[in-house]
């Protein structure tokens, strides 16, 4: 796991790691679990739920980037993501960081905003992540 762990890190530290890279370790993390034998010793259901929203912000900036952003709504990734009050808790947090502007959610949780700084948004993304890894990897080293 901790090559797992560190593949990731290198992707951030290139430039290159995608929400599809987070999507698929948090379901080999969550099936871990499930079968009781954890591939990561400090895995919680709340880091997995970060990363989790942390692969949505990621998703909506790459969709954007395809001009496909409209497309994305939070419902839509309700397999992927378990705890979508986290998800509103982050993008309220991206728009208080001026990462993000022009927000809105409607009934059907579709949630649309600008990004006025993809660079720094996915900096701001990667930092999230890549806390969340540092800290699977610190007990890792235990």
């Amino acid at each position: 796991m901790k090559q797992t762990l560190e593949t990731l890190k290198g992707k951030i530290a290139e430039n290159t790691l995608t929400s599809e890279d987070i999507f698929s370790f948090t379901e080999r993390l969550k099936e871990s679990m499930r079968e009781g034998n954890p591939i990561v010793r400090n895995v919680s259901s709340t880091n997995i739920s970060l990363l989790e929203v942390y692969a949505f912000a990621l998703r909506k900036m790459e969709m954007t980037q395809e001009d496909r952003g409209s497309e994305l709504r939070a419902g839509d990734w309700r397999d992927s993501i378990d705890d979508l009050s986290q998800l509103r808790y982050f993008i309220d947090e991206l728009e208080r960081s001026e990462l993000v502007k022009s927000v809105a959610w409607n009934v059907h949780a579709n949630v649309i905003y600008d990004i006025p700084d993809p660079a720094a948004y996915k900096r701001y993304v990667y930092w999230k992540i890549k806390s969340v890894l540092d800290n699977m990897e610190l007990f890792e080293q235990l």
